[in-house]
């Protein structure tokens, strides 16, 4: 059994441990966060709560007092603090806002030898010697002290680049990533009336071939803000060496963390495809089959990819490798059946039928 933490109970943290929390193989010893809200109260509700600090010094203890007076007029009655937490667990999971895991790595987490820990996309890949996506490198993160996971989008990707590579002799890959503008409860983010393009290439291609060596000279990403909440949308133009369309599809469908989406009417807006599975997170990515041509030695097709949801199954698998597991079809098969991703495969197929 594994003892993890959660440091950040945010929109990814919060997921995190719901989906650790599923898994028969490893326990949350507890999660920290640095300021009371509804978000701490609810975790506090249901586990072991720890006060963290947003920077770390010499004035440590009297900062952590002041933290902890705020959260007991909150109501909150913390177990500690993060260095108690952190004393009491194999692995935290730092689900912090972007730059401050590298703060905590520096300070904290370093200073603790028998400590491993996973961080988010929102890091620099400095942060850890390995970028990790558990279906095309979990080998190299077996026994790792610090992993870190991609964003939901060069997670998204690594994941359909890697079904083309089983079946096909890439050439070259152009994604176009349409990106939400800001998350559905996220009252500060943007634009709302506006395109925010990005630049030429985007971080994205630099992240891939961080997991996946290989796609170097091949792959060029851009992407471009638009005034949307509910999902990522990516248009992606491949050349090479293809087999048939329903070989590539088969692929696809091969593909343990992705859904091949269909319909009767036209292909199904994100909105709908959200609608249909009750509003929830979907953590698999979809194709839409509809969107998907080839011609001649040209490939086009269309990606959803929901952004709070897409790496919560990578922390799980990312947890057990650092911690030694070595059996990544394992992991991820596990993941996959406490995390329920047949269900949400199946319901959103039958909504949303390939003919």
């Amino acid at each position: 059994m594994f003892d993890v933490g959660i440091n950040g109970f945010g929109t990814i943290g919060r997921r995190v441990a719901t989906a650790i929390q599923r898994q028969k193989d490893m326990w949350i010893k507890g999660v920290a966060s640095t300021s009371p809200s509804w978000k701490t109260q609810h975790a506090a509700m249901n586990l072991p709560f720890f006060i963290s600090l947003k920077k770390y010094g010499e004035n440590d203890s009297e900062n952590f007092q002041k933290s902890i007076d705020s959260f007991l007029n909150y109501g909150i009655k913390p177990k500690g603090t993060l260095f108690d937490l952190l004393d009491d667990v194999d692995l935290i999971v730092d689900a912090t806002p972007k730059r401050v895991g590298q703060m905590n790595k520096e300070k904290v987490y370093s200073k603790k030898n028998h400590l491993h820990a996973i961080f988010q996309g929102g890091e620099n890949g400095e942060v850890a010697r390995i970028t990790f996506n558990a279906l095309v490198n979990y080998g190299s993160g077996i026994g790792e002290q610090f992993i870190r996971i991609p964003s939901c989008n060069t997670t998204a990707m690594l994941r359909y680049l890697k079904s083309l590579k089983d079946v096909a002799e890439i050439d070259r890959v152009f994604v176009n990533l349409i990106k939400r503008g800001a998350d559905p409860a996220d009252h500060r983010g943007g634009p709302i009336n506006d395109y925010v393009p990005g630049e030429i290439p985007s971080h994205h291609t630099e992240d891939v071939i961080s997991v996946d060596p290989t796609w170097e000279g091949k792959l060029i990403t851009h992407s471009v803000k638009v005034p949307v909440t509910l999902m990522h949308m990516h248009n992606v133009i491949a050349t090479g060496d293809f087999p048939s369309r329903d070989k590539i599809l088969e692929s696809f469908y091969d593909n343990p963390r992705m859904i091949v989406i269909g319909g009767h009417d036209g292909i199904p807006t994100a909105a709908e495809i959200f609608e249909a599975n009750k509003r929830g997170d979907i953590q698999q990515i979809m194709i839409l089959e509809k969107t998907l041509h080839l011609h001649n030695n040209t490939l086009m097709f269309s990606v959803y990819c929901h952004q709070e949801a897409d790496v919560i199954p990578e922390n799980v698998d990312a947890i057990r490798a650092s911690l030694g597991f070595d059996d990544p079809l394992e992991s991820v098969s596990r993941t996959n059946k406490y995390l329920e991703l047949e269900n949400t495969k199946k319901s959103l197929e039958k909504f949303f039928p390939v003919y």
